[in-house]
């Protein structure tokens, strides 16, 4: 079971991480200005996150899980490649909120299936997911400049099809609930600084993602240019996010994320002050996957270290940290780009003292682990 589900992570994070990439592609198409477009956006993530905490209450008690994941892998995938063929950017927005929310669905059973046995086993869950996230936007952004788009739903609809019938069909999946699930003001509490670290780590990744390829078209830099930023900074995300499970297990997953931060601060700080008119793409790209980067170590760790202190509810934990906090952060991305949202540069220069907040949260979950002992 591990294994496939791993591979639909791969699947449907792929899926979803066309979108972002597509700003500067987009905003032309429907002649938007940067700050509508990012605020459609993270109002769609604000919303499909904020329901994780209910797919993870649905993922404890659901007893057809090969059901369940067929539906919302394909629906996923159905609608992330129908953008191809949005004549409005309303529809484009309805298409990409449809899509993030069924692959917001199967992030809470997807990552309790994968930790069911080892909980070692998310690094892997979650690398599939990283490698898909990865490999998404200097794809679309290769294919909107050559073909603009052209074609693309039907791929969609025909791997959404066999996604559904093929996952239907493993009933292995199936799911028989043993105890009745309780949870208690005790448990969130335990998840309370964990929440607040990665809804700041949120926020700024939020920041940099969407505004780190509007920054690269300012500067003169290709459409593949901006999504190969995120697709760098993705390779050595995966990388950085499986070792941080394995390091985690030697100085602690609070340690991983106080680090985690402390490096994302330094090297943002290094961003805003670097005039990248005066210095070659690779040293933007370089600096760019240096600041970023470093908020995939505490990936995986961070949802180990939630199931750890929700042992009896792990879908409820994962879904806390996964997405009630991602929506806190898209709240965040929201407010913040309704009223700077034009000013890319401002944006994208701001990493740095966002970053700040996640590693004051990091700081008070370490010291609150520490309390625990």
């Amino acid at each position: 079971m591990l294994w496939i589900v791993v591979a639909v992570h791969f699947i449907l994070d792929f899926s979803t991480s066309i979108f972002q990439p597509l700003g500067p592609y987009i905003t032309e198409k429907f002649y938007l200005d940067p700050r509508t477009y990012a605020m459609a956006l993270y109002t769609i993530s604000l919303t499909s996150s904020l329901t994780q905490p209910l797919f993870g209450i649905v993922s404890d008690n659901v007893k057809k899980r090969n059901l369940y994941i067929a539906i919302v892998a394909a629906s996923t995938i159905l609608f992330a490649s129908l953008i191809s063929v949005a004549g409005s950017f309303l529809i484009f927005v309805v298409f990409v909120f449809i899509a993030q929310l069924s692959n917001s669905a199967f992030h809470p059973m997807g990552a309790t299936i994968a930790g069911s046995k080892h909980k070692e086993n998310i690094a892997f869950f979650t690398l599939s997911g990283i490698v898909g996230y990865a490999a998404g936007p200097v794809f679309i952004t290769w294919y909107a400049e050559k073909y603009d788009l052209k074609g693309m739903y039907i791929a969609g609809i025909l791997l959404a099809l066999l996604v559904f019938i093929s996952f239907s069909k493993m009933r292995f999946f199936e799911h028989k609930k043993k105890e009745k699930m309780k949870i208690t003001l005790g448990d969130f509490k335990a998840l309370l600084p964990l929440f607040f670290y990665v809804a700041f780590r949120s926020f700024s990744m939020g920041i940099a993602q969407l505004y780190g390829p509007m920054y690269a078209k300012l500067l003169g830099k290709s459409l593949v240019f901006g999504g190969s930023l995120l697709t760098l900074t993705r390779v050595a995300g995966m990388i950085l996010s499986t070792s941080g499970v394995y390091i985690g297990k030697k100085i602690g997953n609070a340690m991983i994320n106080v680090i985690s931060s402390a490096a994302m601060v330094t090297f943002g700080l290094l961003f805003a002050f670097t005039d990248f008119t005066q210095v070659s793409s690779w040293v933007l790209a370089a600096i760019f996957v240096s600041m970023l980067s470093p908020a995939y170590l505490s990936m995986s760790s961070t949802v180990v270290e939630a199931q750890n202190r929700l042992p009896r509810n792990p879908g409820v934990a994962s879904s806390v940290v996964m997405g009630f906090a991602w929506s806190m952060g898209n709240l965040m991305n929201l407010l913040y780009s309704s009223v700077f949202g034009n000013n890319v540069k401002f944006m994208i220069n701001s990493f740095w003292f966002i970053s700040l907040l996640s590693l004051a949260a990091a700081v008070w979950d370490f010291i609150y682990e520490r309390s625990r002992r």
